[in-house]
């Protein structure tokens, strides 16, 4: 939980074999921050939404020239490099919004998240509370979270964008 105010940021959630080998062969649960400027945010209330969708188009662009495409190629060449295997599992959203909640305005922290498998996590984080609110959508619509067509989108984007694997799968 970042403090209220802080930009919107972006968490690609990937998985990748354990550095020491164990008789399980368990994989090792990863995640990279991706924070945004504040800056590249639109102004309107659908924001986030568009700035993602933004990214996954430059994504699919390969003449495509601007800081996030490369910062996010950077990424993903890395995670390859570093682990042949690995495997992208979901892309996430952390952003602060306002909840009504019986009339009532108040901070809320959201997470959004989307995994190949085509599931959708929201959870929302009221500030003064001391739990936050989990939800799980195994078939979800991607309206169905406020990030959830952006994240959709980017998501398609960076798997289109992976090494394939012999079998067919992402890597």
């Amino acid at each position: 939980m970042l403090g209220w105010g802080q930009p919107a940021t972006l968490l690609l959630i990937h998985d990748r074999p354990p550095a020491a080998a164990g008789p399980k062969q368990l994989r090792e649960l990863r995640s990279v921050e991706f924070p945004l400027r504040r800056e590249d945010l639109p102004t309107d209330a659908a924001g986030l939404p568009v700035l993602l969708r933004h990214l996954a188009g430059a994504l699919h662009d390969p003449a495509a020239t601007t800081p996030y495409r490369a910062t996010l190629a950077t990424i993903l060449g890395r995670i390859h490099a570093t682990a042949p295997d690995a495997r992208l599992l979901a892309w996430a959203a952390c952003y602060d919004d306002i909840h009504t909640l019986d009339g009532q305005p108040r901070q809320t922290r959201r997470v959004d998240a989307v995994d190949t498998d085509g599931r959708a996590y929201h959870l929302t984080h009221l500030r003064g509370e001391d739990h936050p609110l989990l939800l799980v959508n195994d078939s979800p619509d991607p309206n169905d979270i406020p990030t959830g067509s952006g994240l959709a989108a980017l998501l398609a984007a960076t798997t289109h964008h992976t090494p394939t694997t012999t079998c067919g799968g992402t890597a």
